[in-house]
């Protein structure tokens, strides 16, 4: 019988052809492929440098304009306006930024995931986003009463969410999977240090409630300007959005039935459990010294900061071990539960520490898990949304929740386990660090019931 004639090989140095768009160009914000390595080995994506620094610029501008009144302004803002009644005052104005931005994020999303505008999918959320926080952080620095200051919250909190719904989504739609830890990382990291940038300048307008609030607004209009020109989005036509009324979308953004994407369920609630944890183990360090450890008054702010620093080591150093590491593994799962059990280590440490050194030494170990675990969650994550490439946003918000959930209701059930607590030989606050070590634990076991190597 006649051979079939051998056909040529590709060369080793041939771009991999690209889907065009309609245009009959290559879809910008998509990273460019090309293959490194001898024929017929996997593609190797390349990252676009564009996508890059356009998601960490505009976490780093973001970070530290919303950062500086939540650490500073609104505190003082209460104590002039409503002295009478500051701690409800400013409980009430948490609870708005915090849940406002937490119910309104797939909402968001789902908007993100729908825009068909020739501008992109995302950079109109970016854009508009950034300019209603802008516009809140502005009202809340003019704010003469507690209405005004309300209201400012409220319009910062529909900015916040606009923005970070697309900004989310620009991780999944913009950077190859090999590099996402990396991205993810440094966008941790950014994160970070805005919060230190935020902390050490905000003290230095006290007594200009408008720079205290507004200060970082110029940072924020910067990042974002440079971020949306740079940034190469993808463009969404009219035909491939679900036709559905708006009440429809609406709906779709927030019901979702959890055995239809399991993955992504089980990553949800991991995460749900593991921050409960964080939760549990980083919010009463403060009274752990002062309650559990008998440090006087006259120590506290010299141990505090030494304190402050450790954490902010520990989660730096976890971070970038944290960010390498999950793009050089082939499954995220055992690294979460790593992250878990460290977690809960440290929070042993804590519990039956009988000096402050071994605090510092269980309260770093809890700093460093929690750095290990941002990027390595992260780009789990993102390895389990549903749907393709279509609801990328949507799904990203929902675990807006899974992260803000557990840090407003945390604090509010750990009074009752400290009662419990206190009925035992341990005493109340050891007792509220092993639940918080015991429900990571639980968090970073969930995460094995998802499928696959992701």
């Amino acid at each position: 019988m006649p051979q079939p004639e051998p056909q040529p090989e590709p060369s080793p140095s041939a771009p991999v052809p690209h889907a065009l768009d309609s245009a009959g160009e290559r879809p910008v914000g998509v990273a460019t492929i090309e293959v490194d390595g001898p024929a017929g080995e996997t593609p190797v994506e390349k990252v676009s440098k564009r996508a890059v620094v356009a998601i960490l610029i505009m976490r780093f501008g973001n970070t530290v304009a919303a950062m500086l009144p939540a650490l500073v302004a609104l505190p003082l803002i209460m104590e002039r306006i409503a002295p009478d009644h500051k701690e409800t005052a400013l409980g009430a104005a948490t609870g708005i930024t915090a849940f406002g931005g937490m119910i309104l994020a797939p909402l968001c999303g789902a908007l993100s995931d729908r825009t068909t505008s020739r501008f992109g999918m995302r950079r109109p959320g970016l854009a508009i986003g950034a300019a209603l926080s802008v516009a809140g952080l502005t009202w809340l620095g003019l704010a003469n009463s507690l209405p005004a200051v309300f209201a400012s919250l409220v319009v910062l909190a529909i900015g916040q969410a606009l923005a970070n719904a697309s900004h989310s989504a620009m991780t999944p739609d913009s950077i190859p999977a090999h590099a996402r830890g990396r991205v993810v990382g440094f966008e941790s990291m950014l994160g970070l240090l805005a919060a230190l940038v935020a902390g050490i300048v905000g003290p230095q307008f006290i007594g200009n409630q408008f720079l205290m609030a507004a200060g970082g607004v110029p940072l924020l209009i910067l990042t974002f300007v440079i971020g949306v020109w740079i940034y190469r989005d993808r463009t969404l036509s009219a035909t491939e959005v679900p036709q559905q009324p708006l009440v429809g979308t609406v709906a779709r953004a927030y019901l979702f039935n959890p055995k239809s994407a399991p993955d992504f369920s089980w990553v949800w609630l991991s995460r749900f459990l593991v921050t409960f944890g964080i939760a549990f183990t980083s919010s009463f360090a403060i009274y752990f010294l002062t309650d559990h450890l008998d440090v006087g008054k006259k120590d506290l702010p010299s141990l505090i900061s030494a304190n402050s620093v450790l954490s902010m080591l520990g989660a730096l150093v976890g971070t970038i071990v944290g960010s390498f590491v999950t793009d050089r593994v082939r499954s995220r799962k055992p690294l979460v539960l790593f992250s878990a059990l460290l977690l809960a280590a440290g929070s042993v440490v804590v519990a039956f520490a009988p000096s402050v050194p071994l605090f510092f030494v269980g309260s770093a170990l809890i700093a460093l898990a929690t750095g290990f675990f941002l990027p390595t969650d992260g780009v789990l994550v993102i390895s389990v949304l549903p749907g393709g490439d279509k609801d990328n946003a949507r799904f990203m918000s929902l675990f807006v929740i899974a992260d803000q959930l557990p840090r407003s209701i945390g604090p509010m059930l750990a009074p009752a386990i400290l009662a419990l607590g206190g009925m035992t030989a341990l005493g109340g606050y050891p007792v509220l660090y092993l639940a918080g070590g015991v429900t990571a634990i639980v968090g970073g076991v969930v995460v094995r019931r998802v499928r696959g190597l992701v």
